[in-house]
């Protein structure tokens, strides 16, 4: 007489109640071990929830690879349609095998495709570096970030004059013109953005004249003026009421897929075109750069952000108000980078990026009257476009740079995707 070796049939629901009773001791829950779960399909021992069910990692890659596939292609090897699943055996009928797995509830309609799969993967890694980004900014409100750097040959005291064509520091004049509201919001952004300033020097002690320093590659201009460029604009974008009111999440995202190209525009901010020196409004004392630092990055961006710096300079007419305002109305869009998160709360940085461009248009109203504020509102937006380009192109070729051995400041690797 044969003897039936057949597994009995295990109660996964007295099975997940005995669980439970294991993981409650003392009046507390504990975490459960793994080593307690056992498999559904083959009973032998599990790490956790495959496809809705409790599988092993064998079961759960089989069913991986056939539930998708026809059924019908495959067959009983005994013919019985019955065979014996267990640990020992379930390598010797696929059929049986599979629609044991049917059987005990495992759903093929969570199996991902490869798309979903690189899907899910660069949602993980977005949000690494978000996770990432949001430790630098969170260090950024702890506290104020002075980079201090000792002085040594590469830098000089640099008597700084101005070119005639300079930015001109009476058109705030203009702002008496606006309606109380939008008169207030404006002189809260130029504070704001004066504070942001003041709260990341980056000055050397003992130095009154603003001081000219040499870089040596492309690392020091992204841990020197780009860095410190982009400290003061987070810094700007957390004194912005606005933006604090948005889900961190959709926080994080902005700034990392906007704050390269905002850094095309305060580029402009702080360039004269005319003498080619980088250096901060209103800092006597901080440091100052020859623009042309740039080409450690390429050429090619040299000349692409000079050519923009000065149509943006002339478009304006010089006036920072309203770079101020365009920074802020970059910051607040979606969409301009390649690959980004979807937002958590779409319409609340839509109504902020409202409040800005809305401020912009009755400025260039008050400041260029009403009949050239259509033709210069959109060429200003054309030129955030090509900011935008300008920050995809350089990210680009800063990738294609050996970049092994280079210690970046961690704001610009969460930026520049290179953590």
């Amino acid at each position: 007489m044969q003897t039936d070796h057949r597994v009995p049939t295990i109660n996964t629901t007295a099975m997940r109640q005995q669980h439970r009773k294991r993981s409650y001791s003392s009046g507390s829950f504990r975490k459960r071990s793994r080593h307690d779960l056992i498999c559904v399909v083959c009973h032998a021992p599990a790490m956790g929830y495959n496809f809705d069910q409790i599988t092993c990692e064998s079961c759960k890659a089989f069913f991986r690879r056939n539930a998708l596939n026809n059924v019908n292609r495959l067959k009983c090897r005994a013919g019985t349609n019955d065979c014996i699943i267990a640990l020992e055996t379930r390598k010797r009928c696929k059929y049986c095998r599979l629609k044991k797995c049917f059987e005990k509830g495992l759903r093929k309609e969570w199996i991902m495709s490869e798309e979903e799969k690189r899907t899910k993967k660069q949602k993980i890694e977005d949000n690494r570096r978000l996770r990432a980004l949001s430790q630098t900014l969170s260090l950024l409100s702890q506290s104020s970030y002075s980079p201090l750097i000792i002085p040594d040959d590469r830098h000089c005291q640099f008597s700084f004059q101005p070119s005639e064509e300079i930015f001109d520091e009476d058109s705030n004049d203009y702002k008496y013109s606006l309606n109380d509201n939008d008169r207030i919001l404006l002189t809260k952004i130029e504070e704001h953005y004066t504070q942001a300033v003041r709260l990341n020097i980056s000055v050397i002690k003992g130095y009154d004249n603003p001081c000219l320093r040499n870089l040596n590659d492309f690392v020091d201009v992204l841990n020197e003026p780009a860095h410190i460029s982009a400290l003061r604009m987070v810094t700007l974008f957390k004194l912005t009421p606005e933006f604090n009111l948005l889900h961190e999440d959709d926080r994080l995202a902005l700034v990392k897929h906007n704050l390269m190209a905002i850094l095309v525009l305060h580029f402009t901010i702080c360039t004269d075109i005319t003498t080619g020196i980088f250096h901060e409004p209103n800092t006597p004392n901080d440091f100052c750069y020859h623009a042309n630092e740039l080409c450690n990055y390429s050429n090619a961006i040299y000349l692409k952000t000079i050519d923009l710096t000065d149509q943006l300079q002339k478009l304006c007419s010089y006036d920072r108000s309203i770079l101020k305002l365009l920074i802020l109305v970059i910051i607040f869009s979606k969409g301009a980078d390649y690959v980004e998160p979807i937002l958590v709360e779409s319409e609340k940085v839509f109504n902020a990026q409202n409040v800005f461009v809305d401020l912009l248009w009755n400025y260039l109203n008050v400041r260029f009257g009403y009949d050239q504020t259509p033709h210069l509102f959109s060429r200003l937006i054309f030129c955030c476009m090509k900011s935008h380009s300008l920050a995809r192109e350089t990210k680009e070729t800063i990738t294609k740079i050996d970049v092994q051995n280079k210690k970046f400041a961690p704001l610009m690797q969460s930026i520049l995707e290179t953590s």
